[in-house]
């Protein structure tokens, strides 16, 4: 190997050491709209539809609790049933007093860097970042967590575009950065004119929010957590789904419609 291929090889290897290399702490702030408003593009029965928002909710939070990675968890909700659902997570809730969602996220960032410089003044810790993420993340784990925001690591702020490509998922904010988010239609174009990098290679479950029926259908193939997966029937063998695998269970509309159903 010549000097200059030595020196290629070792600048890769500091490039990939880079991007692994462990992530800043985070707080995390989840936006969770009211459950009688939620998933309207199911098209499925009111009663349904709360069921699986709050069973989403229930999955994505768990992960982030388990994420050595993150150091809070603030939910931003004016749901009764997600304030309790927090407190089981030690999250703080914050009241959604907005009628959108970035006003939302607004006041609770706000919540977030109050709370996370408190809590590294009191503990001697780093200065900690935020991360904000939907509550509709179903298939989410605790690692994948930690891989985006070592991915998103050395970036002033990133995003995780959606699997369709055009909207987002997650927006990370380094420590110390102001925090601005441009959520809605065609969001990954928003968030890119803001000057966000985007997690392209972000693991699929990152990027895999549930808005219609299709989505949970390729969400339940994924493999989803422990609150979702009974609500489609499946039980603990959907969690052990992987990607890489090609374990994709024999799920239909009319068959998950019927499940929903019988849980109700």
């Amino acid at each position: 190997m010549t000097p200059a291929q030595t020196d290629r090889a070792q600048d890769a290897k500091a490039a990939r050491y880079a991007v692994r290399r462990r992530p800043s702490p985070v707080t995390a702030v989840v936006p969770v709209k009211d459950l009688d408003l939620a998933k309207s593009r199911l098209a499925l029965p009111a009663h349904q539809r709360r069921q699986l928002a709050l069973a989403f909710a229930t999955d994505t939070l768990s992960a982030l609790a388990r994420c050595p990675d993150v150091a809070a968890i603030i939910v931003v909700t004016a749901d009764p049933d997600v304030a309790a659902l927090a407190a089981t997570v030690g999250a703080r809730v914050v009241p959604d007093e907005t009628d959108s969602l970035d006003g939302a996220i607004g006041a609770a960032v706000a919540v977030a860097v109050a709370v996370a410089v408190a809590a590294s003044a009191a503990r001697d810790l780093p200065d900690v970042g935020v991360l904000i993420t939907p509550s509709d993340l179903p298939c989410l784990r605790a690692d994948d967590v930690t891989e985006v925001l070592s991915q998103a690591s050395g970036h002033p702020a990133a995003f995780v575009p959606d699997r369709s490509g055009t909207g987002t998922t997650m927006v990370i904010y380094s420590p110390g950065q102001p925090v601005v988010t441009g959520y809605g239609g065609e969001s990954a174009a928003r968030h890119t004119g803001l000057g966000l990098y985007a997690v392209a290679a972000a693991p699929i479950r990152t990027r895999h929010d549930v808005d219609t029926l299709e989505d949970l259908l390729a969400a339940a193939a994924l493999g989803v957590g422990e609150a979702t997966a009974p609500l489609l029937g499946q039980g603990p063998a959907l969690m052990g789904s992987q990607p890489d695998a090609g374990v994709k269970p024999d799920i239909d509309p009319d068959h998950t419609a019927y499940a929903l159903e019988r849980s109700s």
